[in-house]
């Protein structure tokens, strides 16, 4: 965990817990007077006590505290009180490392505030659980624990809930290194808590990790739009508020401004980067603050940006001393790279060189292949500099002997016709030199274009494939009265990873929509399996249940990359308009009724497919479904954005098929593809839209 992240976490459990600065004589006061408080004022007084211990420093203390606090709320049956005690308890066990105890008392508290519907703690601890698992290196229990939190808000529609899945999901997923995954989880965590009131201080957080993601991956003019929203949460959150410790404030607006800077600095922006760096001097607390180690590291940065290394070698002289306790590598590194620039840029190139071959010593996984090529650069233009003073040396004893023996104008005519001659043979040859270059960087231009047009090509020939698994014309079966039927796939790249596929069989419509995790040609490639195995599985005319637990057990096993694919599988009565179906954490289907009222489908929960073996899917169904119209469809519906980041949702899709007169399946499918066109107004497509839309007449004859 890096020292950035657990910068922010003690903040974090510092603002849980509401740690008040009064002197341990007061805290003596209080037990004194506890015997005789009753009720609320007793509660208060031992949870006065509880907030004093944390200023003692003492583990088992604070324990005791806490455990008396939630005794006295038992005894009182006060379980709103009750619970916010308990998250205490598991915040501490979690702040000092404790988690043997932790893992022993989570799941308890769990249930306690399950049963008491406290669903704000519920999710809180919730959240702590997976970042234990992701901090002590049980990744996917993270990722499940993450992604079961998230189902189960979604049923509940839980705002909160859901955000502080996707929150967890962030922090899981740049514990992996994967940016990408981080940055969207991140994102759609605040969309989310953004619209919950009073907004949540774990916001705060949020826009934090998006911030250090957006950094990794150099998107400044991203980070600058992020900085927008983040402003305008903190002013709510603290400007508009009351009970909020200043120091707290001013570390979160300290992050704050230290993103804007960031922005400023990877859009040349100096003025700006300086003045926000400014602004973040204000909110430095102590010396040996991070926020103020931080500040000593982009100051210098900035300073280096306007060619003042002297000033910014005095600044990272501070900022390394600071760093050197720390056990973090790319802290370390970062500080030193940053050192070995000004140090080259000052021309001590040998303090320099040492600099690059100590990162690459320290540095096992962080940018070894920068460090190593900045490195063997270093060394070539050291060894340069040693060979550039011998030549100098060289040339003066030359002169010397030169200027000893010229004793006529002839000589020194001679001298500077030899000297013309030379500088004229060096530009031609230069020339040259210049034209074999120039006709080199051609000969490679010409490769890369062949490359690019091969690899085009070959995504190409993908996309074909890829499309032929699934059907494209419709309806495939003209003949038939008794069925109505359209879909239409339209993948976010080259190649997607949604899929469907459909065929009757004894008088029956097997059917299947699903999603893959991720995008482009790894999703293509579990897509093909998915829906080859839902094939062979569905000609064997098994029940939906059993083919999800057959598709299951087979994509989980070696899974080494953690892939998962949503899926509703359904199979349809033609004749009865029987509808049996098994729902694997998929979007809800849309049912539009006879009489024109649409809602979603409620289904029992399942998990992916894919995330572990094992699993036994249950399955359900409607006895008749007959003159309803059925869709299904991928998030990539609901989840299409304008260039705001407004999504299209799951209301506007309700209130979309309740007022479309239905007039067949293909006229859905159309009008739903030209609302999401109009609704994103040429903004870049995020992910992959699928749709199936079915409606069974029932035997007509």
């Amino acid at each position: 965990m890096s020292p950035m992240r657990l910068s922010r976490l003690a903040i974090t459990l510092t603002m849980l817990v509401s740690a008040i600065a009064i002197h341990a004589d007061e805290a003596s006061e209080i037990r004194k007077r506890i015997p005789t408080l009753q009720g609320e004022a007793l509660l208060a007084g031992y949870e006065q006590l509880y907030r004093l211990s944390m200023e003692s420093g003492d583990f088992q203390y604070q324990l005791r505290c806490v455990n008396e606090l939630i005794a006295e709320t038992e005894r009182q049956k006060n379980w709103s009180k009750a619970g916010d005690a308990k998250v205490m308890k598991i915040l501490l066990f979690y702040n000092n490392g404790e988690d043997d105890s932790l893992y022993a008392h989570i799941h308890p508290t769990l249930d306690f505030l399950r049963e008491k519907s406290a669903w704000k703690n519920y999710y809180e601890v919730r959240t702590t659980l997976v970042d234990v698992y992701n901090f002590t290196g049980k990744t996917s229990e993270a990722l499940k624990e993450a992604n079961a939190m998230f189902d189960e808000a979604r049923q509940r529609q839980s705002k909160f809930g859901m955000g502080m899945a996707y929150y967890a999901m962030g922090n899981v997923y740049s514990n992996m290194y994967n940016p990408d995954e981080a940055a969207n989880s991140y994102e759609k965590s605040i969309d989310l808590l953004m619209q919950v009131e009073p907004l949540p201080m774990q916001l705060s957080d949020v826009f934090s990790y998006y911030a250090d993601e957006l950094v990794a991956q150099q998107k400044f003019p991203a980070l600058e739009q992020l900085t927008v929203r983040w402003k305008a949460f903190l002013m709510d959150h603290y400007q508009n508020r009351q009970g909020i410790k200043d120091g707290e404030a001013d570390n979160r607006w300290g992050y704050y401004y230290m993103a804007c800077a960031q922005a400023a600095l990877g859009q040349g922006r100096l003025e700006e980067a300086q003045s926000m760096l400014d602004e973040m001097k204000k909110r430095v607390s102590g010396e040996d603050s991070f926020i103020n180690r931080m500040w000593l590291y982009y100051q210098a940065a900035c300073l280096i940006r306007q060619n003042r290394y002297v000033e910014a070698l005095k600044l990272n002289d501070q900022s390394t001393k600071m760093m050197m306790a720390s056990d973090d590598k790319s802290v370390m590194i970062r500080t030193r790279q940053q050192r070995a620039e000004i140090l080259e840029a000052l021309g001590r190139y040998e303090e320099a060189a040492t600099l690059y071959k100590e990162m690459y010593t320290i540095n096992d996984s962080i940018n070894s292949r920068d460090i190593k090529e900045q490195l063997t650069e270093m060394n070539a233009r050291f060894d340069n500099e040693h060979l550039k003073l011998e030549q100098q040396e060289e040339r003066n004893r030359n002169i010397l002997i030169i200027v000893s023996i010229i004793i006529t104008a002839l000589v020194i005519f001679i001298i500077f016709r030899y000297i013309a001659a030379k500088r004229l043979k060096m530009a031609h040859a230069k020339l040259e030199d210049a034209h074999q270059q120039l006709l080199t960087a051609y000969d490679q231009l010409e490769e890369t274009t062949t490359a690019k047009e091969r690899i085009e090509s070959e995504l190409r020939i993908a996309r074909d494939i890829q499309m032929g698994m699934v059907p494209r014309e419709f309806p495939p079966f003209p003949e038939r009265t008794d069925i109505d039927l359209y879909g239409s796939i339209t993948p976010a790249k080259a190649v997607g990873g949604d899929l469907y596929e459909f065929f009757i069989l004894d008088e029956k419509l097997y059917f299947c929509l699903g999603d893959v995790s991720g995008k482009g040609v790894p999703a293509s490639l579990f897509m093909a399996v998915a829906i080859s195995l839902f094939r062979v599985a569905s000609k064997q005319q098994l029940p939906p249940a059993e083919i999800a637990t057959r598709l299951n057990s087979v994509l989980a096993e070696h899974n080494e990359n953690s892939m998962f694919v949503t899926m509703f599988i359904g199979i349809a009565d033609l004749h009865t308009g029987r509808l049996e179906f098994c729902n694997a954490g998929h979007n809800p289907p849309v049912v539009k009724d006879a009489d024109g009222h649409a809602h979603f489908l409620q289904m029992k929960p399942n998990a992916p497919l894919g995330f572990w073996p094992g699993l036994e899917y249950q399955g359900e169904c409607i006895e008749d479904i007959s003159m309803k119209a059925l869709l299904i469809y991928s998030d990539g519906l609901t989840e299409a954005e304008d260039a705001d980041k407004q999504q299209f949702g799951d209301e506007h899709l309700l209130q979309l098929m309740e007022q479309f007169d239905y007039e067949g399946a293909e006229q859905t499918i159309r009008m739903l593809n030209t609302e999401v066109e109009n609704h994103v107004k040429g903004a870049e497509q995020s992910d992959d839209l699928t749709m199936l839309c079915l409606r069974i007449k029932g035997n007509l004859l």
